[in-house]
């Protein structure tokens, strides 16, 4: 009895040895698969980061190309653009700018007006201009605030300006706050020295 108690104490020492042995080696193991899982995962997410930017570099020189080889295709129109800007808001604040380049593509994409930037701003209802300034004689611009102007006309065109923010897509029609062209129209906002109005 003795002897198989000592035999017994034996076999349990070793199978206790071996259990606390798997513990160990297990619990060693889960340890290093999770932190070579978080290695993994820390070199995988800086490899996705390293990724996306890149993705987003490529992005935005292709939108530089696109947008440079807009402004060389469509000079006219954006010259067009930034002299009606310039003519109409060139002392207005940059809002009242937009604006008015906003009603001017507003026009474009609406069925009643003309199909292009400078069909628009050189439209004529019998004898009346649309907008006034294409009946005037027109004077120098000053350098800097038609440079302003040219610029918002290309970021407008090239759609980094959305001009919906400043007017909504209804917005077809604006005169100046010192005269009253008896409008039956609704009045939408008023920016700088202009009144908008849907169309």
């Amino acid at each position: 009895m003795p002897s198989f108690n000592k035999k017994t104490l034996k076999i349990l020492s070793i199978i206790l040895a071996l259990t606390l042995g798997y513990n160990f080696a297990l619990t060693f193991a889960k340890e290093r698969i999770e932190d070579t899982a978080l290695d993994f995962s820390a070199a995988s997410y800086n490899k996705l980061e390293t990724v996306n930017k890149n993705i987003e570099d490529v992005k935005k020189e292709v939108r530089k190309e696109e947008k440079k080889k807009y402004i060389s295709a469509n000079r006219r129109e954006i010259k067009c653009l930034a002299d009606n800007i310039y003519y109409e808001a060139g002392h207005e604040p940059t809002a009242g700018k937009i604006a008015v380049a906003g009603v001017t593509v507003n026009r474009v994409k609406s069925p009643k007006f003309p199909k292009s930037v400078c069909s628009v701003v050189y439209q004529r209802t019998a004898r009346t201009c649309q907008f006034s300034w294409t009946c005037m004689r027109k004077y120098s611009p000053n350098p800097a605030a038609y440079a302003e102007a040219k610029k918002i006309a290309e970021k407008v065109l090239t759609s980094e300006i959305k001009t919906t923010k400043v007017v909504s897509r209804d917005v077809l029609f604006y005169h100046a706050d010192y005269v009253n062209p008896g409008w039956r129209l609704e009045r939408v906002t008023k920016i700088g020295r202009h009144i908008f109005y849907a169309g």
